[in-house]
């Protein structure tokens, strides 16, 4: 099973200082990937739920520095050069595609072909209000939206038409170095059949543990219905464990648990007031290379 790390992104710690010292040291000790995720406005009158907390509030104060994920993604990309740079997850909808296609085409350019694209259709309505963009229909939105990437990504000049969405006709380049993998979050029906259809594969998150097995059975099931290989998927999961000084044994238990679930990848946090790169040595030293094994 590959192990990534989430990046310091909010708050005092998501320095420029930081946040090269957690990129170089991840990649030093031998992880696989370092991820970001996805908000660019916060207020404290939150008005949507968020999905994944018992009491619906969102996990990060509304006034904090909270970095864009693609534009630290490119700055975590100059000073690596070896581990795979991923969001978990990029909430697509609230983005403009073509503009988000050039993006991350640069990104991974620069990063010679290392993005991992995890995205989502989001939840908070008033984010996307705030950012001029259309909450309503959303996922059919979005079904347009993975099309317009592979377009952008993969033809030799654009050919999409679509309900929302057009780049036909529409070089775009420099063009991605490697077949990005995307990778679709969230465990609506709707969205379980998007993965199937269109993704590389599905992430979870430790929410949807639960309902797992029947989670991913029905994206595997469209993926098959739709003629494409389901054991081509790859199954991960995000934010399973927080890494710190008194958790280190802890967090390879729950790491180890979800190897032996089958998940090819996971995706820990660091706790925002550890020793970043002395608790990544450690994890590193005492438990990574079993956790990957195998």
């Amino acid at each position: 099973m590959k192990v990534g790390v989430y990046l310091p992104q909010a708050g005092p710690g998501a320095s420029a200082e930081q946040v090269a010292r957690v990129a170089q040291c991840v990649e030093e000790q031998g992880y696989d990937s370092l991820w970001v995720y996805d908000h660019v406005v916060l207020r404290p009158d939150q008005g949507s739920d968020y999905p994944y907390s018992e009491d619906g509030r969102f996990l990060i104060p509304p006034d904090v520095a909270f970095l864009e994920p693609l534009t630290l993604l490119t700055y975590a990309a100059a000073v690596t050069k070896r581990v795979e740079l991923g969001t978990a997850v990029l909430v697509a909808p609230m983005r403009a595609p073509v503009l988000h296609a050039k993006i991350m085409a640069t990104l991974d350019h620069l990063a010679g072909g290392r993005l991992v694209l995890g995205a989502g259709v989001g939840w908070w309505k008033e984010e996307f209000e705030a950012l001029s963009m259309p909450f309503d229909r959303r996922g059919a939105r979005m079904n347009e939206y993975l099309q317009v990437l592979r377009d952008l990504w993969e033809n030799e000049i654009g050919s999409f038409e679509g309900e929302f969405y057009n780049t036909k006709g529409w070089y775009s380049r420099p063009q991605p170095p490697r077949r990005v993998p995307i990778l679709l979050g969230g465990n609506n029906p709707r969205q379980l059949r998007r993965a199937g259809r269109y993704a590389d594969g599905y992430l979870a998150n430790p929410a949807m543990l639960d309902t797992l097995d029947q989670d991913w059975g029905a994206v595997k099931a469209e993926a098959e219905a739709n003629g494409r290989d389901p054991l081509q998927l790859t199954l991960g999961i995000n934010r399973i464990t927080v890494l710190s000084e008194d958790t280190i044994d802890e967090s390879a238990q729950a790491l180890g648990a979800m190897k032996s679930r089958g998940f090819d990848f996971a995706i820990a946090n660091l706790h925002p007031a550890a020793d970043a790169e002395a608790v990544l040595s450690e994890f590193a030293e005492k438990h990574l290379a079993e956790l990957q094994s195998g």
